[in-house]
């Protein structure tokens, strides 16, 4: 099992500093939702590197992002399209 970035959404959506989504060294894993006002991971992206982790604590201060392994992620996860039509695909 691995770990990944997990964002508290209520930290993160109160200060909307988006430090994480600039410094995630992986492109498209760190993302932030202007619907929802928060950042959010692309947990099949995410290589566990915690630099998001060190940028939140160290530098914003915010202590909004903590690393968990996959399988105990509290909300679950989404993959999301990022810049490719949607597409619905299904197996039989």
């Amino acid at each position: 099992m691995y770990s990944v970035a997990d964002i508290d959404v209520d930290i993160c959506g109160a200060t909307k500093c988006r430090l994480c989504t600039q410094f995630c060294p992986e492109s498209n894993t760190i993302l932030y939702d202007s619907v929802r006002a928060t950042a959010y991971v692309a947990v099949d992206r995410c290589k566990g590197c915690e630099i998001c982790v060190g940028v939140c604590d160290d530098l914003a201060k915010h202590h909004a992002i903590k690393m968990l392994p996959i399988n105990e992620l509290k909300n679950g996860f989404e993959i999301r399209n990022v810049g490719f039509k949607d597409t619905l695909v299904t197996t039989k």
